[in-house]
């Protein structure tokens, strides 16, 4: 086994991407599209501290090597090695895997790890929906963006529980500072400063969270 990362090829999909990442503050490699859409999930799941790519070489009869998609560690200490396939490529290629999986499991078990096969079944959920419509919002930064989030941050304390209608609402009542400050709260919620259940429908109506420990420092 080597810890050594693989070279990103072109893969299944026909798909290289470099997907950013802002919990590992880089360019994450992703093979398809569905790989990216996975980091993007990995990438806003509170209980993941850290994924690595393409993360090791596992030995296999022959000579032979399998590099995994990605290893990913929680906040509970565990480790999950993951394999990301299309469920049709799984189906059709199954048995040509299955040596690959099984020295996967064997090296799991010997390093604590459990390993996981993650489709796009798993992947592409209302959850993968809601984060794609979010991290649009990331890609610019409104110029009173700090103002914006002081004041909503200290209307939602107010208010305790509120919907993004409600909350930009009760914050500005020009219907123009609603509309300017509508996707600064987006990236609060991309960012996590603001919870929300997304793996239910995102909308104007939807039950948003502050975490209580945020909540005592607002002023």
């Amino acid at each position: 086994m080597s810890i050594a990362q693989r070279k990103i090829k072109a893969g299944y999909a026909n798909l290289t991407a470099k997907v950013p990442s802002k919990k590992l503050n880089k360019m994450v490699d992703a093979e398809s599209s569905l790989e990216r859409d996975f980091v993007l999930i990995l990438d806003s799941d509170p209980h993941v501290t850290h994924f690595l790519e393409q993360p090791i070489k596992i030995g296999l009869e022959g000579n032979r090597t399998y590099t995994p998609d990605f290893m990913v560690t929680y906040n509970n200490k565990k480790t999950v090695i993951y394999e990301v396939k299309y469920r049709s490529e799984l189906q059709k290629n199954f048995n040509k895997l299955k040596p690959k999986f099984k020295a996967a499991i064997k090296y799991c078990n010997q390093q604590g790890y459990k390993f996981k096969i993650i489709t796009d079944k798993e992947i592409r959920t209302q959850r993968l929906k809601n984060l794609e419509f979010l991290s649009r919002f990331n890609l610019t930064v409104s110029h009173s963006e700090e103002a914006f989030r002081d004041a909503i941050l200290r209307s939602f304390v107010d208010l305790g529980d509120a919907t993004p209608k409600e909350l930009l609402a009760a914050t500005f009542s020009s219907k123009i500072k609603q509309a300017e400050a509508m996707p600064v709260l987006w990236r609060m919620i991309y960012s996590g400063v603001i919870s929300v259940d997304l793996n239910l429908p995102l909308s104007m109506d939807s039950a948003l969270m502050l975490d209580s420990e945020l909540r005592s420092t607002v002023c």
